[in-house]
Order: C-alpha cells, then sequence, then structure tokens
C-alpha cells in the first residue's frame, strides 16, 4: 500500500508552548533590552557611516579641484581619495548586508507593521550625541 504523502515531507517540529499554555515565540522573536541596545548601537553605527558618505564625492573630486604642482602628484592624490572614497563605500555595503543589520530592519519594519499609530519622526537635531561613537 502506497502512501498519499510525498516521501520528502518532514513531521512537523514540536512547538514550544508557555506556562498559560499559549504558543510561545521563537528565540529570533523576543527582543530583550539587551538586545534592543545592540540593535540601537547598530543604527547608530548605519547613521553615522550614512552621514559620513554625504561627502564622499566631494573629497573625491578634491584633488581635482586644487592646483597640483605635478600630473604625477595630481595622479596620486586622486588615487588616494579614490582608494578612501572606494573603502568607506564597501565598510558602509558590509555593515547594511551584515545579518545583524538585517535583522535589525526587519524587525523594525515588522513592528511599525504592527503598531503604526504613535511613531513620531526621528530628528538628528534634538539627539546631537548621535553622531559620536561610543568608546
Amino acid at each position: 500500500m502506497t502512501s498519499n504523502q510525498p516521501a520528502n515531507l518532514q513531521p512537523p517540529a514540536e512547538v514550544a508552548t508557555g506556562e498559560n499554555g499559549q504558543q510561545a515565540p521563537p528565540d529570533e522573536e523576543i527582543w530583550d533590552e539587551e538586545r534592543l541596545e545592540k540593535a540601537m548601537k547598530t543604527l547608530k553605527e548605519m547613521h553615522i557611516q550614512l552621514r559620513g558618505l554625504r561627502t564622499t564625492l566631494p573629497r573625491l573630486i578634491a584633488p581635482l579641484t586644487t592646483k597640483q604642482p605635478s600630473p604625477e602628484i595630481l595622479f596620486r592624490e586622486f588615487s588616494k581619495s579614490a582608494n578612501t572614497a572606494n573603502q568607506e563605500v564597501q565598510e558602509f555595503r558590509r555593515l547594511m548586508t551584515a545579518e545583524d543589520s538585517k535583522e535589525v530592519l526587519e524587525q523594525a519594519k515588522k513592528s511599525r507593521a504592527e503598531n503604526p499609530k504613535g511613531i513620531k519622526p526621528w530628528m538628528a537635531t534634538e539627539h546631537p550625541e548621535w553622531l559620536k561613537r561610543d568608546t
């Protein structure tokens, strides 16, 4: 006798239940204070790096806007500024594509969808310390 179920189906995983018999959320759904603090640090670093990228193009072309003593020096200075700009962009890209960053942004999206009321715009001018990295 053959089964109607495909052979590759797995039995359902056991679901953890809380004290009251309710289904407990998986570990990745629990955002305790420590995890929220880490998420805030990640967001702060994203913000600082993004703000730094605003000046990337002006710093990139700065050697081209000043008189250089020789074409070799012009090339060397422009190459240094291009390498610096590339490193900054790559560092920001690594931060944005890191798994932690994706989780933070996904949690923010989910939280906003679940509770869209009462979210006020965040103003950097109200938080001047936001651009300073914690040491």
